[in-house]
């Protein structure tokens, strides 16, 4: 059971890597078409809008990816650290920015597709909102798993 919790380990640790350098080229080329793109639309706040919110969105999925990754990579020795509960809340912080910067975008562009809520102008509820808002939830009740784990460990360290 322990190789295959070291190769799942493995995997994800190189998946995690992969990625996080996909998102780095990935920003590397929205920077430079992006600032064209900028200068070409100045009067258009729309459109300024809309890229400053896709290059934050995709800057906070390239925190996350290294967050994760340095949560990984701690867990070959003892994953239940203060540190993971931070990187967990951080996670679960950046994933409400994207809920609020999806929902942004989706006022200002209007939104297209499928919605579960769909009140009145302005109020609505998209699957995209759905899933950063349970993501982030799911994040900050993991680092309160965690939080609570590590309490427990130091009372039966204390207790011996």
């Amino acid at each position: 059971m322990f190789k295959n919790s070291m190769k799942t380990k493995g995997v994800l640790s190189t998946t995690l890597i992969i990625l996080f350098f996909v998102l780095g080229i990935i920003l590397i080329i929205g920077v430079i078409l992006g600032i064209p793109y900028i200068i070409n639309n100045i009067g258009d706040r729309t459109k300024i809008l809309n890229a400053i919110g896709g290059f934050i969105i995709g800057i906070t999925y390239f925190i996350m990816v290294a967050l994760l990754s340095d949560i990984v990579s701690s867990s070959r020795v003892n994953i239940f650290v203060k540190s993971n509960v931070y990187k967990f809340r951080k996670i679960g912080y950046l994933l409400l920015i994207n809920l609020v910067i999806h929902y942004a975008i989706g006022t200002i562009y209007g939104v297209s597709g499928m919605r579960f809520v769909d009140l009145a102008p302005g109020v609505f509820i998209t699957p995209g909102i759905c899933v950063y808002f349970i993501s982030g939830l799911l994040c900050f009740v993991i680092a309160d798993a965690f939080d609570q784990a590590i309490t427990i460990k130091e009372e039966n360290e204390f207790t011996v």
